[in-house]
């Protein structure tokens, strides 16, 4: 039997789902809300700490979480306008944007926008886990299926404060190399992306993996 609703209840729904996409169009605080002192890094959310090689200069955190919100709601904007939601069949939709959160940037240069992209550089992101990206390998599955880059160091999983990382090194292009440690950390995946212009800086960068700390260990 169809059930045709009132109007009360008519706006009833209507403000639980403007309710819902204005809840989702912030990004998940405190997320993002790590903060750089000196050369430290440290997530209260994620509970790490990280350090950056001396004399590197990390995104200001009040630039980077600006930044964080505007990609989210774009993403946000972006997904409920392709759906249509006077569509009988999308009219309970609750349209959720799902984008990576920069919890650092920095490199040997001074970085004054996440759109800034110098080498050598390390890139710390957090994304909610979903079909494509659920565990610390798909990551390097994703870079070897869109870039098609060189791999230089097959996928071998490491352990780093008592936690587990996948572990995979790719040559992107003739100058640029990448090596990449992601892991599972509750219902994200955290990925450092640390990239430089040369083998010898890349490795200088990975050393400072071994600097990395969580309190829960």
């Amino acid at each position: 039997m169809l059930k045709v609703l009132n109007m009360p209840n008519r706006l009833f729904a209507f403000s639980v789902l403007l309710v819902s996409v204005f809840a989702l169009a912030a990004p998940p605080e405190p997320i993002d809300a790590g903060r750089t002192t000196a050369n430290v890094f440290e997530s209260s959310f994620f509970h790490f700490r990280y350090e950056l090689p001396k004399g590197w200069s990390a995104l200001a955190d009040d630039v980077r979480l600006a930044e964080n919100q505007k990609r989210y709601k774009d993403a946000l904007n972006e997904a409920i306008g392709h759906n249509d939601q006077s569509a009988p069949e999308n009219q309970n939709l609750i349209t959720e944007a799902i984008v990576p959160y920069n919890l650092l940037l920095a490199a040997r240069t001074a970085v004054a926008s996440g759109d800034a992209r110098p080498l050598p550089r390390v890139l710390i992101q957090a994304s909610m886990r979903r079909t494509m990206m659920a565990e610390a390998g798909d990551p390097a599955k994703i870079i070897i299926q869109m870039a098609h880059p060189k791999v230089l160091r097959d996928s071998e999983e490491v352990v780093l404060s008592g936690h587990k990382f996948v572990r995979t090194d790719f040559q992107m292009k003739a100058a640029s190399f990448l090596s990449k440690f992601a892991t599972v950390n509750g219902d994200y995946i955290i990925e450092f992306d640390l990239r430089a212009d040369n083998e010898k800086d890349l490795a200088d960068l990975v050393n400072t993996m071994q600097t990395l700390k969580f309190s829960d260990h």
